[in-house]
Protein backbone atom coordinates (compact mmCIF):
# COMPACT_ATOMS: atom_id res chain seq x y z
CA UNK A 1 0.00 0.00 0.00
CA UNK A 2 1.26 3.38 -0.50
CA UNK A 3 -1.18 7.39 -0.53
CA UNK A 4 -3.74 7.32 0.84
CA UNK A 5 -6.74 8.48 -1.11
CA UNK A 6 -10.49 9.46 -1.12
CA UNK A 7 -10.89 9.97 2.76
CA UNK A 8 -14.20 10.60 3.44
CA UNK A 9 -16.71 10.37 6.35
CA UNK A 10 -19.85 8.98 5.06
CA UNK A 11 -23.08 7.41 6.94
CA UNK A 12 -21.14 6.61 9.88
CA UNK A 13 -17.83 5.62 8.65
CA UNK A 14 -14.69 6.93 7.93
CA UNK A 15 -13.33 5.79 5.00
CA UNK A 16 -9.70 5.73 4.12
CA UNK A 17 -9.32 4.21 0.48
CA UNK A 18 -5.45 3.50 -0.77
CA UNK A 19 -2.64 3.06 -3.40
CA UNK A 20 -3.03 -0.83 -3.59
CA UNK A 21 -1.42 -3.96 -4.84
CA UNK A 22 -4.11 -6.28 -4.17
CA UNK A 23 -1.30 -8.80 -6.02
CA UNK A 24 1.98 -8.73 -4.41
CA UNK A 25 4.48 -6.95 -2.08
CA UNK A 26 5.51 -4.68 -4.37
CA UNK A 27 4.52 -1.67 -6.07
CA UNK A 28 2.39 -2.55 -9.39
CA UNK A 29 -1.60 -2.88 -10.53
CA UNK A 30 -2.87 0.32 -8.57
CA UNK A 31 -6.07 -0.18 -7.68
CA UNK A 32 -8.40 1.59 -4.30
CA UNK A 33 -7.76 -0.86 -1.48
CA UNK A 34 -10.14 0.08 1.05
CA UNK A 35 -10.97 0.26 4.71
CA UNK A 36 -13.34 2.29 7.10
CA UNK A 37 -13.86 2.98 10.55
CA UNK A 38 -16.03 4.56 13.31
CA UNK A 39 -13.22 5.90 15.64
CA UNK A 40 -10.18 6.31 13.11
CA UNK A 41 -8.15 3.69 15.56
CA UNK A 42 -10.26 0.65 14.56
CA UNK A 43 -9.95 -0.30 11.22
CA UNK A 44 -11.58 -3.25 9.07
CA UNK A 45 -10.45 -3.83 6.06
CA UNK A 46 -12.75 -4.15 3.00
CA UNK A 47 -12.21 -5.64 -0.51
CA UNK A 48 -10.82 -3.55 -3.56
CA UNK A 49 -12.99 -0.79 -3.97
CA UNK A 50 -11.91 0.46 -7.41
CA UNK A 51 -9.55 -2.21 -9.31
CA UNK A 52 -7.22 -1.37 -12.63
CA UNK A 53 -8.29 -2.84 -15.79
CA UNK A 54 -7.40 -2.61 -19.10
CA UNK A 55 -8.48 0.89 -18.80
CA UNK A 56 -6.05 1.95 -16.88
CA UNK A 57 -4.68 1.76 -13.28
CA UNK A 58 -6.42 3.88 -10.60
CA UNK A 59 -4.05 6.06 -9.10
CA UNK A 60 -4.27 8.52 -6.26
CA UNK A 61 -7.32 11.02 -5.76
CA UNK A 62 -10.21 12.03 -3.52
CA UNK A 63 -13.96 11.18 -2.87
CA UNK A 64 -17.00 13.20 -1.32
CA UNK A 65 -20.16 12.96 0.17
CA UNK A 66 -23.57 13.57 -2.10
CA UNK A 67 -26.63 12.41 -0.24
CA UNK A 68 -26.47 8.49 -0.40
CA UNK A 69 -23.75 8.45 -2.72
CA UNK A 70 -19.82 8.62 -2.83
CA UNK A 71 -18.43 9.87 -5.25
CA UNK A 72 -14.41 9.04 -5.82
CA UNK A 73 -12.53 10.94 -8.33
CA UNK A 74 -9.31 9.61 -9.13
CA UNK A 75 -6.72 9.91 -12.04
CA UNK A 76 -6.52 7.49 -14.67
CA UNK A 77 -2.85 6.19 -15.81
CA UNK A 78 -1.67 4.49 -18.65
CA UNK A 79 2.34 4.58 -19.51
CA UNK A 80 1.67 7.54 -21.55
CA UNK A 81 -1.51 9.33 -20.08
CA UNK A 82 -3.16 10.75 -16.96
CA UNK A 83 -6.53 12.17 -16.84
CA UNK A 84 -9.21 12.31 -14.00
CA UNK A 85 -11.88 10.47 -13.54
CA UNK A 86 -15.45 9.71 -11.19
CA UNK A 87 -16.69 6.19 -10.08
CA UNK A 88 -19.85 6.63 -8.06
CA UNK A 89 -20.72 3.99 -4.86
CA UNK A 90 -24.78 3.58 -3.66
CA UNK A 91 -23.45 1.16 -1.59
CA UNK A 92 -21.44 2.98 1.47
CA UNK A 93 -17.98 2.80 -0.59
CA UNK A 94 -18.51 -0.98 -1.09
CA UNK A 95 -18.69 -0.97 -4.56
CA UNK A 96 -18.13 1.90 -7.22
CA UNK A 97 -19.60 2.43 -11.21
CA UNK A 98 -17.37 4.50 -13.28
CA UNK A 99 -18.80 6.98 -15.26
CA UNK A 100 -19.47 6.10 -18.85
CA UNK A 101 -17.93 9.30 -20.38
CA UNK A 102 -14.09 9.34 -18.62
CA UNK A 103 -12.43 11.10 -18.02
CA UNK A 104 -14.45 14.22 -16.83
CA UNK A 105 -10.77 16.45 -17.13
CA UNK A 106 -7.58 15.60 -19.69
CA UNK A 107 -5.39 17.99 -20.67
CA UNK A 108 -3.40 15.25 -22.68
CA UNK A 109 -0.50 15.44 -20.17
CA UNK A 110 1.74 11.67 -19.60
CA UNK A 111 1.79 13.50 -15.89
CA UNK A 112 -1.43 15.56 -14.47
CA UNK A 113 -2.78 13.54 -11.13
CA UNK A 114 -4.01 13.36 -7.63
CA UNK A 115 -7.38 15.37 -7.74
CA UNK A 116 -8.26 16.71 -4.46
CA UNK A 117 -11.99 18.10 -4.57
CA UNK A 118 -14.03 19.83 -2.11
CA UNK A 119 -17.21 22.03 -1.72
CA UNK A 120 -16.77 25.18 -2.00
CA UNK A 121 -19.75 27.66 -1.31
CA UNK A 122 -22.49 25.84 -4.39
CA UNK A 123 -19.77 24.57 -6.54
CA UNK A 124 -16.93 22.07 -6.20
CA UNK A 125 -12.92 23.06 -6.70
CA UNK A 126 -10.46 20.83 -7.69
CA UNK A 127 -6.48 20.98 -7.32
CA UNK A 128 -4.16 18.92 -9.01
CA UNK A 129 -0.57 18.48 -10.12
CA UNK A 130 1.68 19.47 -12.87
CA UNK A 131 4.19 17.28 -11.31
CA UNK A 132 7.23 18.14 -13.30
CA UNK A 133 5.86 21.61 -13.64
CA UNK A 134 5.86 21.99 -9.59
CA UNK A 135 2.12 23.69 -10.19
CA UNK A 136 -0.96 23.02 -8.50
CA UNK A 137 -3.89 23.94 -10.76
CA UNK A 138 -7.41 24.75 -9.61
CA UNK A 139 -10.87 24.51 -11.27
CA UNK A 140 -13.93 24.73 -10.94
CA UNK A 141 -17.51 22.61 -11.21
CA UNK A 142 -21.44 22.35 -10.48
CA UNK A 143 -21.63 18.47 -11.26
CA UNK A 144 -18.20 17.30 -11.38
CA UNK A 145 -18.66 16.27 -14.92
CA UNK A 146 -17.70 19.87 -16.62
CA UNK A 147 -14.22 21.52 -15.14
CA UNK A 148 -13.24 25.02 -15.91
CA UNK A 149 -9.32 26.10 -15.28
CA UNK A 150 -9.47 28.62 -12.71
CA UNK A 151 -5.61 29.53 -11.92
CA UNK A 152 -2.11 27.77 -11.10
CA UNK A 153 0.24 28.00 -7.78
CA UNK A 154 4.04 27.89 -7.93
CA UNK A 155 6.52 26.91 -8.76
CA UNK A 156 7.50 27.63 -4.88
CA UNK A 157 9.90 26.64 -1.76
CA UNK A 158 10.66 22.78 -2.30
CA UNK A 159 10.60 21.77 -6.01
CA UNK A 160 13.95 19.30 -6.14
CA UNK A 161 11.19 16.39 -7.05
CA UNK A 162 7.59 15.98 -9.24
CA UNK A 163 5.26 17.60 -6.92
CA UNK A 164 2.16 15.38 -5.98
CA UNK A 165 -0.84 14.89 -3.68
CA UNK A 166 -2.47 18.25 -3.22
CA UNK A 167 -4.69 19.51 -0.07
CA UNK A 168 -6.58 22.89 0.04
CA UNK A 169 -8.12 23.74 3.13
CA UNK A 170 -9.35 26.44 5.79
CA UNK A 171 -8.30 26.41 9.51
CA UNK A 172 -9.15 29.05 11.65
CA UNK A 173 -6.89 30.81 14.30
CA UNK A 174 -8.10 33.79 16.92
CA UNK A 175 -11.32 34.36 14.73
CA UNK A 176 -9.77 34.61 11.41
CA UNK A 177 -9.73 32.24 8.62
CA UNK A 178 -6.55 31.13 6.97
CA UNK A 179 -6.17 28.39 4.02
CA UNK A 180 -3.17 25.69 4.27
CA UNK A 181 -2.19 24.22 1.27
CA UNK A 182 -0.57 20.66 1.55
CA UNK A 183 2.07 19.46 -1.45
CA UNK A 184 3.92 16.61 -1.00
CA UNK A 185 7.14 16.07 -3.69
CA UNK A 186 9.47 13.23 -4.23
CA UNK A 187 12.53 13.32 -3.86
CA UNK A 188 12.99 16.79 -2.67
CA UNK A 189 12.23 16.62 1.01
CA UNK A 190 14.61 16.21 3.96
CA UNK A 191 15.31 12.96 3.30
CA UNK A 192 13.81 12.05 -0.10
CA UNK A 193 10.03 11.92 0.30
CA UNK A 194 8.44 14.55 1.62
CA UNK A 195 5.68 17.38 2.43
CA UNK A 196 5.84 20.93 2.65
CA UNK A 197 2.90 23.33 3.01
CA UNK A 198 1.62 27.39 2.36
CA UNK A 199 -0.17 29.51 4.57
CA UNK A 200 -2.56 32.15 2.38
CA UNK A 201 -5.48 33.19 0.83
CA UNK A 202 -8.25 31.19 -1.16
CA UNK A 203 -10.43 33.52 -2.91
CA UNK A 204 -12.59 30.63 -5.05
CA UNK A 205 -10.19 31.36 -7.31
CA UNK A 206 -6.40 31.87 -6.94
CA UNK A 207 -4.22 30.94 -3.60
CA UNK A 208 -1.91 33.51 -2.36
CA UNK A 209 0.96 32.68 0.07
CA UNK A 210 0.80 34.91 3.27
CA UNK A 211 4.59 34.58 3.82
CA UNK A 212 7.86 34.15 1.20
CA UNK A 213 7.66 30.83 -0.59
CA UNK A 214 12.25 30.97 -0.76
CA UNK A 215 12.11 28.00 2.00
CA UNK A 216 9.89 25.07 2.06
CA UNK A 217 7.60 24.88 5.47
CA UNK A 218 7.99 21.11 6.40
CA UNK A 219 5.07 19.25 8.13
CA UNK A 220 7.14 16.58 9.08
CA UNK A 221 10.87 16.95 9.97
CA UNK A 222 11.16 12.41 9.89
CA UNK A 223 11.47 10.59 7.19
CA UNK A 224 8.48 8.91 7.06
CA UNK A 225 5.04 10.71 6.15
CA UNK A 226 4.48 11.29 2.98
CA UNK A 227 0.87 12.13 0.30
CA UNK A 228 -0.91 12.74 3.59
CA UNK A 229 -4.23 14.36 2.87
CA UNK A 230 -7.20 15.30 5.15
CA UNK A 231 -10.89 14.34 5.69
CA UNK A 232 -13.76 15.59 3.70
CA UNK A 233 -16.70 15.41 5.18
CA UNK A 234 -15.47 14.94 8.85
CA UNK A 235 -18.88 15.27 11.07
CA UNK A 236 -17.26 17.11 13.80
CA UNK A 237 -15.68 20.14 11.91
CA UNK A 238 -12.22 18.35 12.20
CA UNK A 239 -9.16 18.59 9.86
CA UNK A 240 -7.84 15.14 9.98
CA UNK A 241 -4.75 14.33 7.98
CA UNK A 242 -3.47 10.45 7.41
CA UNK A 243 0.12 9.86 5.23
CA UNK A 244 1.48 6.98 4.37
CA UNK A 245 4.01 5.74 6.79
CA UNK A 246 7.21 5.46 4.49
CA UNK A 247 9.74 7.14 1.94
CA UNK A 248 10.14 6.68 -1.75
CA UNK A 249 13.67 6.56 -1.25
CA UNK A 250 14.05 3.92 1.70
CA UNK A 251 10.76 1.79 1.11
CA UNK A 252 12.42 -1.28 0.07
CA UNK A 253 14.24 -1.53 3.01
CA UNK A 254 10.79 -2.19 4.66
CA UNK A 255 10.11 -5.94 5.01
CA UNK A 256 8.33 -8.33 3.11
CA UNK A 257 5.03 -8.47 5.07
CA UNK A 258 1.44 -9.50 4.74
CA UNK A 259 0.94 -5.86 5.40
CA UNK A 260 3.63 -3.81 3.82
CA UNK A 261 3.40 -0.24 4.61
CA UNK A 262 1.57 1.45 6.50
CA UNK A 263 -0.30 5.01 7.39
CA UNK A 264 0.46 7.19 10.23
CA UNK A 265 -1.73 7.95 13.21
CA UNK A 266 -4.67 10.22 12.31
CA UNK A 267 -3.40 13.74 13.49
CA UNK A 268 -5.93 17.14 13.96
CA UNK A 269 -4.36 19.53 11.94
CA UNK A 270 -4.67 23.65 13.63
CA UNK A 271 -2.74 26.49 13.39
CA UNK A 272 -0.88 28.23 15.88
CA UNK A 273 2.05 31.25 16.16
CA UNK A 274 5.26 30.60 16.04
CA UNK A 275 8.38 32.48 15.58
CA UNK A 276 6.61 35.49 13.95
CA UNK A 277 4.55 33.17 11.48
CA UNK A 278 1.48 30.89 11.71
CA UNK A 279 2.21 27.60 11.51
CA UNK A 280 0.37 24.49 10.88
CA UNK A 281 -0.15 22.08 14.37
CA UNK A 282 -0.26 17.95 14.32
CA UNK A 283 -2.11 16.49 17.22
CA UNK A 284 -2.60 12.85 17.17
CA UNK A 285 -5.93 11.65 17.64
CA UNK A 286 -4.61 8.55 19.91
CA UNK A 287 -5.08 8.42 23.69
CA UNK A 288 -1.96 5.76 23.96
CA UNK A 289 0.69 8.48 24.29
CA UNK A 290 3.74 8.26 26.15
CA UNK A 291 3.83 12.05 27.65
CA UNK A 292 7.27 13.34 28.40
CA UNK A 293 7.66 16.63 30.19
CA UNK A 294 11.23 17.96 30.61
CA UNK A 295 12.74 20.78 33.05
CA UNK A 296 13.83 23.02 30.46
CA UNK A 297 16.87 24.06 29.32
CA UNK A 298 18.10 20.72 29.78
CA UNK A 299 18.41 17.82 26.94
CA UNK A 300 16.57 15.17 27.82
CA UNK A 301 16.97 10.95 26.39
CA UNK A 302 14.18 8.98 26.79
CA UNK A 303 14.98 5.61 25.36
CA UNK A 304 13.09 2.96 23.59
CA UNK A 305 15.34 -0.19 25.22
CA UNK A 306 17.02 -1.52 21.94
CA UNK A 307 14.77 0.47 19.75
CA UNK A 308 15.00 4.13 19.15
CA UNK A 309 16.09 7.23 20.94
CA UNK A 310 13.64 10.35 20.98
CA UNK A 311 14.10 13.61 23.55
CA UNK A 312 15.19 17.25 23.61
CA UNK A 313 18.69 19.12 23.11
CA UNK A 314 18.89 21.99 24.29
CA UNK A 315 22.16 22.90 22.73
CA UNK A 316 20.89 22.42 19.60
CA UNK A 317 17.42 23.65 20.06
CA UNK A 318 15.92 20.16 18.18
CA UNK A 319 13.64 17.62 19.33
CA UNK A 320 14.75 14.47 17.99
CA UNK A 321 14.05 10.83 16.90
CA UNK A 322 17.79 8.99 15.99
CA UNK A 323 19.12 11.41 13.89
CA UNK A 324 16.07 12.71 12.75
CA UNK A 325 15.76 16.45 14.47
CA UNK A 326 13.14 18.94 14.11
CA UNK A 327 14.13 22.47 15.13
CA UNK A 328 12.36 23.74 17.81
CA UNK A 329 12.66 26.23 20.71
CA UNK A 330 11.07 27.24 23.73
CA UNK A 331 11.04 30.11 26.37
CA UNK A 332 11.27 28.76 29.91
CA UNK A 333 9.30 26.02 32.06
CA UNK A 334 8.69 22.76 30.42
CA UNK A 335 8.90 21.22 27.25
CA UNK A 336 5.98 18.85 26.84
CA UNK A 337 6.17 15.81 24.04
CA UNK A 338 3.70 13.22 22.86
CA UNK A 339 5.05 9.86 21.61
CA UNK A 340 3.16 7.30 19.80
CA UNK A 341 4.62 3.77 19.81
CA UNK A 342 3.63 0.76 17.48
CA UNK A 343 5.61 -2.10 16.20
CA UNK A 344 7.53 -0.73 13.60
CA UNK A 345 7.06 2.93 13.72
CA UNK A 346 7.83 6.06 16.35
CA UNK A 347 5.95 9.27 15.74
CA UNK A 348 6.80 12.55 17.64
CA UNK A 349 4.87 15.59 18.35
CA UNK A 350 5.82 18.66 20.36
CA UNK A 351 2.86 19.03 22.67
CA UNK A 352 1.63 22.39 21.11
CA UNK A 353 1.48 20.24 17.79
CA UNK A 354 4.11 22.39 16.58
CA UNK A 355 6.40 20.40 15.00
CA UNK A 356 5.98 16.57 14.41
CA UNK A 357 8.98 13.50 13.50
CA UNK A 358 7.30 10.18 12.14
CA UNK A 359 9.76 7.28 11.36
CA UNK A 360 8.97 3.86 10.49
CA UNK A 361 11.66 1.65 11.99
CA UNK A 362 12.00 -2.21 11.98
CA UNK A 363 13.39 -3.79 15.31
CA UNK A 364 14.81 -7.59 16.04
CA UNK A 365 11.15 -9.07 16.83
CA UNK A 366 10.56 -9.55 21.06
CA UNK A 367 12.31 -5.94 21.39
CA UNK A 368 10.59 -4.20 24.04
CA UNK A 369 8.85 -0.85 23.10
CA UNK A 370 8.63 0.71 26.81
CA UNK A 371 10.05 3.81 27.31
CA UNK A 372 13.51 2.91 29.50
CA UNK A 373 15.59 5.92 31.44
CA UNK A 374 15.68 9.45 31.18
CA UNK A 375 18.93 11.42 31.47
CA UNK A 376 20.15 14.64 31.61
Amino acid sequence: MNDPNGLVWHKGEYHLFFQHNPCGVQWGHMSWGHAVSKDLLNWKELPVAIAEDDDGAIFSGSAVSIGDEIVAIYTRHTETHQSQCIARSLDNGRSFVKFDHNPVLDENKKDFRDPKVFQYEDHWIMCAVQPWDHQVSFYKSLDLITWQHLSNFGPAAAIGGVWECPDLFPLTIDGQQVWVLLVSLNPGGLYGSGTQYFIGDFDGATFTPKYSTDEPRWLDYGRDNYAGVTFNNEPNGKRILIGWMANWEHVKEHPETSWTNAMTIPRELGLAKYADEIVVTQQPMCSLTYEIEMPMPNSGVIGLQGFVKVGYNADKKVIFVDQFEAPYEIDGGELHLKVVVDQSSVELFTGDGIRAITVATFPPVGTSRDLASFSQ
